[in-house]
């Protein structure tokens, strides 16, 4: 407020990413606009992701709360303050409408006490109080400028510790706060150049003498600020900041700052009612570029949430009379955002399904959002959306990257919950013709694995006579296996029968079963090195051994057996490499481009 909290600017949309989210639409495998009001909505949501097909994977409901002075003195609502403290415990319980949906929808939900009178006892709650309520705004401004700062700051902080924590692509916003639909009112009618009469309704269904109660203090309030404007430069953030703290509340100055960091950090904003609409107004009014990051999720029945929303531009999502607050209107809007997405990533192109194409004649010439030019050959943003940030993204090619043979094993035990999300991350490998060719045995039994150790070991000593004199010696005191220090081994089985005589896929090459299986063991490496387990590969056994051992039937081909289990240390390098049996291949050597005769060397360099 004295110029020591920064605002920031919203990051710029990318416009040519809603030229190509609108083609891609056109050519999907409907009629064209056909979708409806959900087709702006996804071309917006694609401008400010820079992506042709938007993504809202990750969704954060974040509810502020706070109380308000004006409901101390004035019958202005149905509920008293008290009932703020025991709405916001209801809420973290999990047991409000909002936290509901919340969770049986799969969204993260956040909640902020910025304000209110008592304290909320329940360990869910965030506590950032900036006060103890806000003042009385009929008889002098509702907070002092250094308190809206504080709460402005305190939403910027929920938003970017948010994007820190998890991720983010979609900010849903609540409150809760008795008497917070009169400050909305209020700032309602000063944005908009209105009269109380024009913005005051019954919230949460007050009767007539409350609603009158309710205009007043509208009228009171806006005269105070119409006298203590004067003091700023209209349009200066001065004026914009004074004027919220004049007539808002905590949590309206929170949800405010929310939406200023949210479009600052590219975060689309999912709006819910009258209260959600006006900081909406506010944060446009001081930066206009957040306008571009807003979606209606509804309209309220209160009568300045319409006008609100046509000040903005936006038109809802949903029209159902919803007034529970809370951002329940938003959180309902949700599911058809997120449909809308996975219907522009899922369906078929008119060309990709080989479906003519009826539209194509009436469609503007333009470029297909699937065709990339030279400009998307070397941008950094991808035409679609990722699942995964930054971090995530890295995570995944360290495991990649420090994946090793491990040979060493503690004797600590692993526990079988670990081992079974390893099994399920092989499970999920990719397969030709989904056929699913493998399976996986568990082994613990010490007995059983001694002798597949037994087997291996029988199966090492020839292998080694296969090698000239001079590299036997060194193959011999080489450590190829851990069985009998590593407290599990997966016996990793491919079953070539599977999916019938005839699989999609493998008519002409019918060793991808193989490949399959091979694939579900890469998971399952990559699983085991991000749970900091050590895996090693055995492979030299007489496949009948094992299968005897294990009784495995005559037609299933036991493919590997796999050590797991906790190790002191991950290698820097492979193991191989490191004891100089065998270098890296230099990878500008086994890349061609355009066919085998020429490598892409120069390229890679």
């Amino acid at each position: 407020m004295d110029g020591s909290l920064p605002i920031p600017d919203p990051r710029p949309v990318d416009q040519r990413a809603y030229a190509r989210a609108q083609d891609r639409l056109n050519q999907l495998t409907k009629p064209v606009g056909s979708l409806g009001l959900l087709e702006p909505i996804l071309c917006d949501l694609a401008a400010i992701q820079g992506r042709a097909i938007p993504s809202v994977h990750r969704p954060r409901f974040v509810i502020f709360a706070a109380d308000h002075g004006v409901a101390s003195n004035r019958s202005i609502s149905r509920y008293g303050q008290h009932v703020t403290e025991e709405m916001v415990v209801n809420i973290a319980m999990g047991t409000s409408v909002s936290s509901v949906m919340a969770r049986n929808m799969g969204v993260a939900l956040d909640v902020y006490d910025v304000g209110v009178l008592r304290k909320p006892r329940h360990p869910r709650v965030r506590v950032e109080k900036v006060g103890l309520g806000t003042a009385d705004f009929t008889s002098g401004p509702a907070m002092t400028k250094e308190q809206c700062g504080q709460a402005l700051a305190v939403g910027m902080q929920a938003v970017a510790r948010a994007i820190e924590e998890d991720g983010m692509d979609l900010l849903i916003l609540g409150e809760m706060g008795i008497g917070n639909t009169t400050a909305a009112s209020a700032l309602a009618a000063w944005l908009l150049h209105l009269d109380a009469r024009d913005v005051v309704g019954p919230g949460t269904g007050i009767a007539d003498e409350a609603v009158a109660s309710k205009r007043d203090a509208v009228e009171r309030a806006c005269a105070l600020w119409r006298r203590a404007e004067m003091a700023y430069a209209p349009g200066s953030d001065a004026y914009w900041l004074a004027g919220m703290a004049q007539l808002g509340g905590f949590e309206l100055a929170a949800m405010a700052g929310a939406m200023l960091q949210a479009s600052a950090s590219g975060v689309a904003i999912l709006l819910d009612g009258l209260l959600a609409g006006v900081c909406a107004l506010w944060a446009a009014r001081l930066r206009p570029g957040t306008t571009a990051y807003l979606i209606a999720g509804h309209r309220s029945p209160e009568p300045a949430h319409g006008r609100i929303l046509s000040a903005l531009g936006k038109t809802p999502v949903l029209d159902m009379g919803l007034r529970v607050g809370e951002g329940t209107g938003a959180m309902m809007a949700w599911p058809l955002i997120k449909a809308g997405c996975e219907i522009m990533a899922e369906t078929a192109t008119f060309a990709d399904a080989r479906v003519s194409n009826p539209f194509a004649d009436t469609l503007p010439d333009g470029e297909p959002a699937i065709v990339p030019d030279d400009a998307d050959a070397t941008r950094v943003t991808p035409p679609i959306a990722l699942d995964f940030d930054d971090a995530e993204r890295r995570a995944v090619y360290k495991a990649i990257a420090t994946r090793r043979d491990v040979r060493v094993f503690l004797p600590d035990p692993v526990p079988a919950a670990v081992v079974r999300r390893i099994l399920e991350a092989g499970h999920q490998g990719p397969s030709v013709g989904y056929m699913q060719p493998w399976n996986f045995i568990a082994i613990r039994d010490r007995q059983v694995l001694e002798r597949i150790a037994e087997a291996v070991e029988r199966e090492r000593v020839r292998a080694g006579e296969k090698f000239p004199d001079e590299r036997r010696d060194y193959y011999l005191r080489l450590k190829v296996e851990g069985l009998r220090e590593a407290p599990w081994t997966i016996c990793v089985t491919n079953d070539s029968t599977r999916g019938g005589p005839v699989v999609l896929g493998r008519n002409t090459i019918p060793e991808t079963d193989l490949m399959s299986t091979a694939c579900a063991i890469e998971n399952m490496w990559l699983a085991a090195r991000a749970e900091g387990i050590g895996m090693g590969w055995v492979s030299m056994y007489e496949k009948d051994d094992v299968r005897a051992i294990l009784g495995i039937p005559a037609h299933v081909d036991p493919v590997a057996l796999l050590s797991l289990g906790y190790t002191p240390h991950f290698a820097d390098e492979p193991i191989l490499q490191r004891v100089g049996w065998r270098e890296r291949i230099d990878i500008g050597q086994i890349i061609f481009l355009d066919g085998w005769a020429r490598t892409w060397k120069e390229e890679l360099k």
